[in-house]
């Protein structure tokens, strides 16, 4: 089974001899597609699709990457830099079932393999602004799973649950208690007259006090 990765490196391969040799697309792409991808009619497909969408709106593919390609011309790009990006913008524009960032991956991947060391960071600069001006424009139109890395146009608003207050009695107050009034100093009560009186000591015998209490009755006697 014939992966998309080698189809697409298939379609560069393709791209590449038809931009040197300026001849009929249809009969480089017959020399050059091997018979494992005709014989499978999904892979035939997508290859000749790929190169029929790349070749047929060339002069608009190739205007998003001069709109993002500072200082750079189309003749000074390398070659396998400049097909690459310009099939990964015809998937983004003409094929609804790819995810951009899927296109733009494989075409980085592609071209760290094929190209310069350079190549890479090059291609991903390019095609990650081309996407952001689809986008803003309305010409990444994606269904299905080309939805996948896309978010939604109208995300769904997200209604917070009620909050339900449960009515809970009030928490009780403590009354306050009236401070005590502060003691008055010792010299204090002796300025004011207030000295309290002492209070009389017990009386360690009190068989003494009757004793003497006995003897005086005997005297008045």
């Amino acid at each position: 089974m014939v992966n998309r990765r080698q189809i697409r490196e298939v379609v560069m391969q393709v791209l590449y001899a038809y931009e040197l040799r300026k001849e009929d697309i249809k009969k480089v792409s017959e020399g050059l597609i091997p018979e494992e991808i005709l014989s499978q009619p999904k892979s035939r497909d997508f290859a000749l699709g790929l190169i029929e969408k790349v070749v047929s709106n060339l002069p608009v593919i190739d205007a998003k990457i001069k709109n993002h390609a500072d200082n750079w011309e189309l003749d000074r790009m390398a070659v396998i830099d400049k097909n690459l990006m310009r099939m990964a913008i015809a998937e983004m524009m003409y094929f609804p079932d790819v995810p951009p960032k899927v296109s733009i991956n494989e075409a980085i991947e592609i071209a760290k393999r094929y190209s310069t060391d350079k190549s890479g960071r090059f291609v991903n600069g390019i095609l990650d602004a081309v996407r952001i001006e689809l986008k803003n424009n309305g010409e990444l139109n994606k269904t299905g799973r080309g939805l996948i890395d896309m978010p939604p146009k109208h995300p769904k608003e997200t209604h917070q649950p009620p909050v339900v207050v449960v009515n809970e009695p009030p928490p009780q107050i403590k009354e306050k208690q009236p401070p005590r009034a502060p003691s008055q100093p010792r010299k204090a009560q002796e300025q004011s007259g207030t000295r309290a009186k002492p209070s009389p000591k017990p009386n360690p015998n009190p068989n003494a006090n009757r004793g003497d209490q006995r003897d005086a009755d005997n005297r008045k006697r």
